[in-house]
């Protein structure tokens, strides 16, 4: 319960740019494990692919700018949006957020060029330890 009042404490502006971005889903594998797949969207030429969920609240100041919905299988998903976060100006993670239902989890997907690479992941992400981040 006290998770739920945290999360609505926070307000996310989930507005849609004028021309908002459709992320069209695909499947990433793993090189080194051909049975290791992931959903993956691009953006700005780089691909990501699922890394973590939320851990805690994202704080109201680190939300970016909404940059449109997910679209799998042809279909809009205009309730999953997806964001940048101020608190990675290099766009190495992009959070997913639903628009409906207030028990959803946001998850964050994270550029797969910067894999083996020294980033700094925001504190409210949760490294779910998949397969293709941990072996690289």
């Amino acid at each position: 319960m006290l998770f739920v009042l945290a999360g609505c404490a926070n307000k996310i502006d989930y507005s849609l740019p004028e021309d908002p971005i459709e992320f069209n889903t695909s499947t990433f594998v793993n090189p080194a494990n051909s049975d290791d797949t992931y959903l993956s969207i691009e953006y700005n030429g780089r691909t990501y692919i699922g890394f973590g969920t939320l851990k805690g609240i994202v704080p109201e100041s680190e939300m970016g700018d909404c940059l449109g919905y997910i679209v799998q299988d042809g279909v809009k998903m205009d309730d999953s949006r997806i964001f940048l976060l101020t608190a990675d100006p290099d766009a190495n993670y992009l959070g997913r957020f639903e628009t409906e239902g207030v028990m959803d989890q946001p998850d964050f997907f994270r550029a797969i060029d910067t894999v083996g690479k020294d980033i700094t992941t925001p504190a409210y992400i949760d490294d779910l330890g998949y397969e293709f981040w941990s072996v690289q």
